[in-house]
């Protein structure tokens, strides 16, 4: 079918916020297959056309960039969550009325053979599709959400899946959750794991190290956590450690945490005033990607105390940037930080201190977990996650010559 012209592929990724992780996971992907030496495939980042710059420095050679214009109608800017611009499709879904993005016929009128979405963003097509879920949260800790979120989630999730030729998901915990939950066959979700964004960034300089030691004042030592203040990232957990440390080792190290406050700021201010370590939590919010490498360089260690990952590209992060690492044990997280992490359960507050006061006292300790992070980091190669996915967009292209048909899109109303 695809003998005598390049394989194309979509990589459809009209996100609203570039800066949240799965941005950054875009980067890394668009930087690697720019990298690559591919010679029968092309690729096509779709992106909204107000939104060019975040993506243009990372996509070259077999790829290319293309903005896609943002719908101005009132109905489309309350879907702008998930995709623009895009028709709907109303249908019965156990007993409601939901609402799921149709194509709005770009991807077919070019004639892509695969349509890739890198992020939980989706939308019905007649064409061959891969799916990227991310995680599941939502079932896990439905309390986290609205029920229009959960029900939104859920719906959509659940319908893409099902839908898509295959499902890609970044860690065996996480393809284990989707067949379980949406009772997915084994060889339709694939496990590709993704390298750390600080593959695709530029090394950050010594005077921009100190640029931003100063900018930011920070301290000899400090923990750091880079992760918007959403419920499931359990900042609190962070704020009850530094209070056991105060009261019961006498010790008030600084926390430094990047990323949005979503909202959640006033209550974990609040946390920090009834705790007595209000002095030590410092909020810094979106950084460059320079300003971002620093920290991660001059941070004493990296606490990630979050309940729910799909996969965990921070700990990778920690892991190039040659930063120890304190984990919670939650879900994929072992999977991915191996040995090369020091675990503790999420609510497991003085643990988590006992843990943070090591590293402050003990270097060997830090140097210990810095080299079985390097180790670790060597098993998420860039090349192969290319190289995979590659493999991947072949296999999903097959389908529509093996007479695999796509079921055709409805109509929507």
């Amino acid at each position: 079918m695809h003998m005598n012209r390049k394989l194309r592929i979509a990589v459809d990724c009209r996100i609203e916020n570039s800066q949240q992780g799965v941005g950054t996971a875009v980067i890394t992907l668009a930087k690697a297959l720019s990298d690559s030496k591919a010679t029968d495939q092309e690729y096509t980042f779709l992106v909204r056309q107000d939104m060019l710059d975040w993506l243009a420095p990372y996509v070259y050679g077999p790829c290319r960039l293309v903005g896609i214009p943002v719908s101005k109608s009132s109905r489309m800017k309350a879907a702008l969550r998930w995709i623009a611009p895009l028709r709907f499709l109303w249908r019965k879904l156990r007993g409601r009325r939901e609402q799921i993005p149709v194509s709005d016929g770009y991807v077919e009128a070019q004639h892509f053979d695969v349509v890739y979405f890198p992020t939980q963003m989706a939308y019905l097509t007649n064409l061959p599709s891969i799916y990227q879920p991310w995680d599941l949260q939502h079932l896990h800790y439905p309390e986290f959400f609205s029920k229009s979120e959960f029900s939104l989630r859920e719906s959509l999730y659940r319908t893409f899946c099902n839908r898509a030729s295959f499902v890609s998901v970044q860690a065996e915990w996480t393809k284990q959750d989707v067949i379980k939950h949406y009772g997915l066959s084994a060889d339709k979700v694939v496990v590709i794991p993704w390298g750390s964004v600080f593959d695709a960034y530029k090394t950050v300089s010594e005077d921009a190290i100190r640029a931003t030691v100063e900018k930011y004042s920070l301290p000899a030592q400090f923990f750091f956590y880079p992760a918007a203040t959403w419920p499931h990232k359990n900042h609190e957990a962070i704020l009850h450690a530094l209070h056991i440390l105060k009261s019961e080792y006498d010790a008030t190290p600084h926390v430094y945490f990047t990323g949005s406050s979503w909202g959640q700021r006033p209550a974990l201010d609040k946390l920090a005033k009834d705790l007595g370590v209000f002095e030590q939590v410092h909020f810094l919010g979106f950084l460059t990607h320079e300003e971002l490498q620093a920290v991660f360089g001059t941070a004493t260690a990296m606490v990630f105390p979050s309940k729910f990952e799909g996969f965990g590209l921070p700990i990778l992060e920690a892991f190039h940037a040659g930063l120890p690492v304190l984990s919670s044990n939650a879900t994929t997280l072992p999977e991915v930080a191996g040995d090369a992490a020091l675990y503790f359960a999420p609510d497991a507050y003085a643990e988590l201190a006992s843990l943070m006061k090591k590293m402050l006292d003990k270097p060997e300790l830090r140097e210990e977990l810095i080299r079985k992070g390097t180790l670790i980091l060597s098993q998420y190669s860039i090349a192969d996650t290319v190289a995979n996915f590659q493999a991947l967009y072949e296999r999903t292209a097959a389908l529509s010559s093996q007479n695999h048909r796509v079921p055709p899109v409805p109509t929507a109303i």
